[in-house]
């Protein structure tokens, strides 16, 4: 029975004589952490990317789709964009769109309603997070 013998705790070899804080490693020079710009409104602006089959073929061709707040416009969504990503945008297509029909047993209701905002890039320009998808 393993459970019920008592044994010595093994001891490290890393722990012979030598002192904890000498076991501690320096970090060797670390980059300096940069931050962003106040990106102001942006995070009530831009709810989330959205990711489909559609939309990472268009992320190809530097176009890319985000879900937005149904009170957001062509330039707030611009603005957003630019101050979150750090690019430039040349053209914001917006689209609503409705919520679709679901049932359970017999009750019926709808999904909800949503935004959606189609950002265009300025050539050679691309979003290095949002590229690489399903």
């Amino acid at each position: 029975m393993g459970l019920f013998t008592k044994s010595k705790p093994k001891q490290d070899k890393a722990s012979d004589g030598k002192n904890v804080l000498d076991m501690v490693k320096e970090p060797k020079s670390a980059k300096p952490v940069v931050l962003k710009e106040n990106t102001g409104r942006a995070h009530m602006v831009l709810k989330n990317h959205h990711l489909s089959e559609k939309t990472n073929a268009l992320a190809q061709t530097g176009r890319y789709v985000f879900v937005v707040a149904k009170s957001a416009n062509k330039i707030e969504v611009k603005k957003a964009v630019e101050s979150v990503y750090e690019v430039h945008v040349a053209a914001v297509n917006m689209v609503n769109v409705q919520g679709k029909a679901r049932r359970q047993g017999r009750s019926r209701g709808f999904t909800s309603d949503w935004k959606k905002a189609v950002v265009t890039l300025k050539t050679g320009e691309r979003i290095a997070a949002l590229s690489e998808g399903v």
